[in-house]
């Protein structure tokens, strides 16, 4: 009798383990070719109950199959931290969606999906959103009644002097036309993106961020190993920069090295200076 009961149980175990498999195999046909995924997707394309897709999660998680990033938002690898989900404000997450709603086209990006990395908190957070060609306008106008100063395309003096006459809880937001939507998922840009955004927003001179900030931000995402270096370079080439921040990649740990790029070359004084 106790070996009966001993091959029953191996024989569900086994049974289990088929069927979360097979179910695994239907989910990553469907969806590997997403950084994230979520309950309803699961739902979706397994023709299930929301109680039922979630105990297969569960049993998938549990066998490091895939890896919960949030409430209800999974991803299939654990090594993929780039979607990681951003604790927004509840007025930024209430901006997104009238965003969202009106069908505007747009990406979070910069120093809201950073702060976890941030040396030093900044006393007033500058949010970066870029939205589609054609779409600023639009954008700004539909901000203008939010808890946010919507500013199209300012240049750097610009915001400084919006930032003296605005009162200190409206919250600024520059906006600027950058139709790609490369390396973001659900309107929230990618780890990766948001610090080339960062870093050019920064070393150009086009936001009053400090740029030693933007190093610490970059060496406290690689000692965390939250920064894809594949990723960095591809949305790198989208903006223009690839060889630039190849560069900084290639020679940070020989930061006296000269670097043809006149940006590179004072990022990577930076991150000698802090003690890299």
């Amino acid at each position: 009798m106790y070996h009966k009961v001993e091959k029953d149980d191996k024989e569900r175990q086994t049974d289990l383990s088929n069927y979360i498999e097979k179910k695994n195999a239907r989910l990553k046909s469907a969806l590997s070719h997403k950084q994230r995924f979520t309950v309803d997707e699961v739902c979706e394309v397994l023709g299930s109950k929301r109680s039922t897709a979630l105990w297969i999660l569960s049993n998938l998680s549990k066998s490091g199959l895939v890896v919960r990033l949030g409430r209800g938002v999974y991803t299939f690898e654990e090594k993929n931290r780039s979607f990681r989900i951003p604790r927004l404000s509840n007025e930024m997450t209430k901006a997104m969606d009238k965003l969202k709603s009106e069908g505007v086209s747009f990406v979070l990006t910069g120093l809201d999906i950073l702060l976890p990395f941030v040396q030093h908190q900044p006393a007033r957070l500058i949010h970066l959103i870029y939205t589609a060609t054609g779409a600023g306008t639009w954008a700004q106008s539909l901000l203008k009644d939010s808890e946010f100063t919507p500013v199209l395309e300012p240049t750097r003096q610009e915001i400084e002097k919006i930032l003296e006459i605005i009162p200190e809880r409206s919250e600024l937001v520059i906006l600027r036309e950058k139709s790609s939507r490369l390396a973001s998922s659900n309107s929230l840009a990618t780890l990766e993106r948001a610090f080339v955004d960062l870093y050019v927003e920064t070393t150009r001179e086009l936001i009053p961020f400090s740029v030693q900030e933007v190093a610490h931000i970059f060496l406290n995402m690689k000692a965390s190993l939250s920064l894809n270096i594949a990723q960095v370079l591809r949305y790198a080439h989208e903006r223009s920069i690839k060889n630039e921040i190849q560069e900084i990649l290639h020679l940070q740990t020989r930061a006296r090295q000269t670097s043809s790029n006149k940006y590179a070359r004072n990022f990577l004084q930076i991150l000698e200076a802090i003690g890299q």
